[in-house]
């Protein structure tokens, strides 16, 4: 959900970027959409919608811009929640579940276009800890090491799907969320429910 810009900005929240991808967009003139009616482009608006979230939710923040003219890695460091992502409000259906979700893994991406290096952080669902991949190097991590502007796709698990989180031992660490939130109502796109969903954030 990163948008080229010519003024970078030092920083902007995960919410803003899918508030930013449910919003409505105008497509510009070089962009028009083709009528199968009246057989000809047409300017139009288009919207992304969600009807319903799965038990993975893969978000792939879109570091690398293009145009005619140039193109360009973003930097921008995009912060996201570690616990309790709650999607619930972007969720059309109003009869669906809370949508609450915690990170399990961050892939991230160093370097420029058409040259860089991949590492990941991944959380371990017996002990709960963090951990940092590099090739063949992996080390302990600590939470306040995960949000990075390298960070490229972050991989969300749902609460209420994953048995870690009805542990005694996790209850603390990962409470529930009750705040459900308030969900449009516009047209809808669906997703099945036993599907990871990946989420370009453009």
């Amino acid at each position: 959900m990163l948008q080229p810009q010519k003024k970078k900005k030092t920083a902007m929240a995960l919410r803003d970027c899918i508030e930013l991808f449910t919003t409505m967009e105008t497509l510009g003139e070089q962009d028009p959409w083709y009528c199968p009616n009246c057989k000809k482009h047409q300017q139009a608006t288009k919207k992304f919608d969600l009807w319903s979230l799965p038990k993975i939710l893969v978000v792939h923040l879109k570091r690398f811009s293009y145009s005619r003219y140039w193109r360009d890695k973003l930097d921008t460091v995009v912060e996201f929640p570690v616990r309790g992502l709650n999607m619930s409000e972007f969720v059309c259906d109003l009869s669906a579940r809370p949508y609450v979700y915690d990170l399990i893994a961050v892939s991230n991406h160093y370097g420029a276009m058409g040259v860089g290096h991949y590492t990941a952080y991944a959380k371990n669902k017996l002990n709960g800890k963090w951990y940092y991949f590099d090739d063949s190097n992996v080390s302990l991590a600590s939470e306040d090491q995960i949000v990075t502007k390298a960070a490229y796709v972050l991989f969300y698990q749902r609460r209420d799907d994953d048995e870690f989180y009805k542990t005694p031992s996790s209850l603390t660490n990962f409470p529930g969320s009750s705040d459900r939130g308030t969900r449009p109502s516009s047209s809808q796109q669906g997703m099945g429910d036993d599907e990871a969903c990946s989420m370009d954030t453009n």
